[in-house]
């Protein structure tokens, strides 16, 4: 704002800093003045880092540059979430330039990830702006293992652990010093990740292997060798009942045990959704869960694991006296006006159960109120319900609730669709009135005749007939008001020595036939 000559700025911000000037006029002259408007903040800014790809040993720049005022300027600059010159390693190879830019010297593969830059000159909130380094080496073999344990009887695997940017495109083995062709050893398969799968090992599996994998940069050699071992997989001593039922709130104990060589470690683990129940895996590989709770309800698996291999034994646990279990497999099909709601029932928790299919439009509508969603009880032993009443193509959302005596499930999965349009209704072809018909000209006296039949076939009464002419080219009216109930018609004071055609239209609930016949005549 101006107001005698002073200039007002309101809610200043960032974009109002820069060069003001001020001009006076007056009839002796022009003064002019220019101020510097510097804006006192935190820093912003102005040039991000950018993501970046580097080889091995090469070195990596990160550009950040901040404006402010005051332009004390630091930068601080973060791996991950680790300041750089905390990290082990990179501290000893890396620069912060007073423009903020960041060098990290002879970067290693350890070096990737994200890098985060933080202007500060101690006044507000510093901003901070991120890029992500990509570390690009020859494919390499980690902690390969000395020996290699591989179970009889099962499959098993000789694996080539690697770490590579590109990822790997080959790995070649070798056995005993030669190399290794997998597709001559029965039930061998060489997987993409450059692993073998042996279907049964055999004593022919039993060497010194190594490898050496590829990717487009090439690779940094061989692995240290691997001694291949056979050795018998774990087996279970004591196996998990089929199923468990017990009530909610109570102890339950699982039995679970097994030998090998080595002696395998047993765990227990809950098949999809985790239990939130303390439960523990007891020295003899017993499962104990203290206080059974709705989460406990479903499949469990004990899992027993040496460096051999790992077998698996699985049981399903039921635990009465819980609110029912959310529906599943909700299925929704729709009509204009209506939609058919199905689902699977899930467990009712010991006791009956009932549904409620609740469902709303996508887009809020004012008459619903503020929640949205409308509920309809479904009938005792039925697992669908016809929803109606909806509006034509409008996307719906459905859900559907559990309830028994002890209260309700979850909302299962929340599914979306829209309603059918109303048909578009194609309008019949337009049916055209047949032309009249038999058209003949007649020179008499007074004139010509010019007689015809009415139309075939006509369903409605002819309104009217419309006689036409032409002497050339162009057809011209005669006459456009002839009764429908006529089929003759006089034409009076024509041009003598002149050649006249003739054609008749009929008109029925305006619609216009198709000409008749043409009939000729001369006029002498």
């Amino acid at each position: 704002q101006v107001s005698d000559g002073s200039l007002t700025v309101l809610a200043i911000n960032r974009e109002d800093r820069g060069a003001y000037t001020c001009r006076a006029y007056s009839i002796q002259g022009e003064a002019v003045h220019t101020t510097r408007l510097l804006v006192q903040g935190p820093p912003f800014i102005v040039s991000p880092p950018e993501n970046i790809t580097v080889n091995i040993s090469q070195d990596a720049l990160f550009t950040c540059q901040a404006e402010a005022y005051p332009g004390n300027l630091t930068y601080l600059w973060y791996w991950e979430e680790e300041n750089v010159y905390f990290k082990n390693d990179l501290k000893l190879r890396v620069r912060i330039l007073i423009d903020g830019t960041l060098i990290i010297f002879r970067v290693k593969p350890e070096d990737a990830g994200k890098y985060t830059c933080i202007p500060s000159n101690s006044l507000g909130r510093s901003p901070s702006a991120s890029a992500y380094l990509t570390v690009q080496y020859p494919a390499r073999v980690v902690n390969m293992p000395p020996v290699i344990y591989v179970p009889i009887g099962i499959h098993g695997y000789i694996r080539c652990p690697v770490e590579a940017e590109p990822p790997v495109t080959l790995v070649k083995w070798n056995k005993d010093g030669r190399p290794l062709r997998v597709e001559k050893y029965t039930g061998w398969n060489l997987l993409e990740d450059g692993s073998i799968r042996i279907e049964e090992a055999t004593e022919d599996a039993l060497g010194t292997y190594t490898c050496v994998p590829y990717n487009a940069l090439g690779t940094m050699g061989q692995s240290p060798p691997a001694r291949l071992v056979l050795k018998d997989p774990p087996y279970f001593t004591v196996l998990p009942g089929w199923e468990y039922r017990q009530e909610a709130g109570r102890e339950l104990l699982i039995p679970c045990a097994a030998a090998g060589d080595p002696f395998p470690i047993i765990a227990w683990r809950k098949v999809g959704k985790p239990s939130r129940s303390k439960h523990n895996t007891l020295p003899g590989g017993t499962l104990q869960i203290r206080s059974l709770g709705k989460d406990d309800h479903g499949e469990w698996e004990c899992v027993a694991t040496n460096v051999v291999a790992s077998i698996t034994a699985s049981t399903h646990l039921t635990v009465v006296g819980t609110s029912p279990h959310a529906p599943t497999s909700v299925h929704v099909v729709v009509a204009m006006t209506s939609a058919n709601v199905s689902w699977e029932p899930g467990y009712d928790g010991g006791f009956e159960q009932t549904f409620s299919v609740w469902y709303g439009p996508l887009m809020k509508r004012a008459q619903f109120g503020p929640h949205d969603w409308l509920s309809l009880p479904v009938p005792a032993g039925s697992s669908w319900l016809l929803v109606d009443t909806l509006e034509p193509e409008t996307a719906y959302q459905f859900s559907v609730l559990a309830q028994n005596k002890l209260g309700t499930s979850s909302f299962s999965e929340v599914v979306t669709v829209n309603t059918l349009a109303f048909p578009v209704t194609t309008p019949e072809p337009l049916v055209l009135v047949t032309p009249p018909r038999c058209l003949t000209a007649n020179r008499t006296q007074q004139g010509v005749l010019l007689s015809w039949l009415p139309p075939a076939n006509h369903t409605f009464p002819i309104d009217r007939y419309i006689m036409e002419f032409r002497v050339a080219e162009r057809w011209e009216i005669l006459d456009d008001g002839i009764p429908g109930t006529e089929s003759e018609f006089f034409a009076k004071d024509l041009s003598q020595d002149t050649w006249y055609e003739f054609r008749v239209l009929a008109v029925m609930q305006d619609l216009i036939s198709e000409p008749s016949n043409v009939a000729g005549v001369s006029s002498t």
